[in-house]
């Protein structure tokens, strides 16, 4: 099973059906929120768990490879949903940049901390609680970009590195998957600006470790969060919070 599970295809298969199943009310929320103020989809890990551990293991193991999986899994089940429905396509809108959220990871201290995660602990899914002492500017930030190969006629995209500040490399060979890979370098991005860059809000902020909960003579240390899409603006200098991600 574990096997089975781990492959992309049955994994975002799996996730569908969760989401169908558990989160029912949030995509129907997405759906006929017309005025995009919903964009995104909270999970409860202990629901997923619940449902399969396996795939509860793999996302907290894995969560660069399987958060995505989980955005088309929403997609998907968006779709779904709204070919049950009878609505109007002006009422009941698929979201397509939808994002999943996770939330109340296990009371573990692996998962839950409240000190500074160090470098053993990157790429791992955590829940990190402190206290905001401060915010930066909302921006915008180029998530990936677009490419055709002028020889395969494809389109391949390439996302931005967030550990480089968002530096979207130039791919040096053509990406488009498939069984036949023509390993072209000549590519030019996509005819339209639409369809070439995408574009979201971020906003930096940094968190610190609160007082209360460490030793006596501990210096708290400090960490910044790149909040994104829906999450921007939402706390302000002086909150009290718990950040889960990657």
């Amino acid at each position: 099973m574990s096997d089975q599970i781990s492959n992309t295809t049955v994994a975002q298969g799996a996730m569908q059906m969760f989401l169908e199943e558990y989160c029912a009310a949030g995509i129907q929320a997405l759906l006929f929120d017309t005025d995009d103020e919903v964009m995104s989809l909270h999970i409860d890990m202990h629901e997923l768990l619940e449902f399969n551990h396996e795939l509860a293991m793999l996302l907290l193991e894995s969560p660069s490879k399987f958060l995505p999986l989980f955005n088309i899994a929403c997609l998907a089940a968006q779709r779904s949903l709204k070919q049950q429905t009878t609505v109007s396509d002006s009422i009941c809108t698929v979201k397509e940049d939808a994002q999943v959220r996770v939330t109340h990871l296990p009371n573990h201290p692996t998962l839950q901390r409240t000190r500074i995660p160090g470098s053993e602990d990157v790429g791992r899914l955590l829940s990190i609680s402190g206290t905001v002492i401060r915010t930066g500017l909302v921006k915008m930030m180029e998530t990936h970009r677009v490419y055709s190969c002028t020889k395969c006629r494809g389109v391949f995209s390439v996302n931005a590195e967030v550990e480089q500040y968002n530096y979207i490399p130039k791919p040096v060979r053509c990406l488009v998957p498939g069984p036949d890979f023509c390993n072209s370098t000549a590519f030019v991005p996509a005819d339209s600006a639409e369809d070439s860059q995408r574009c979201v809000d971020y906003q930096e902020i940094k968190i610190q470790e609160q007082v209360g909960r460490l030793t006596l003579g501990t210096i708290p240390r400090a960490i910044v969060v790149v909040l994104e899409r829906d999450l921007v603006d939402k706390a302000k200098s002086g909150d009290s919070v718990t950040v889960t991600g990657v």
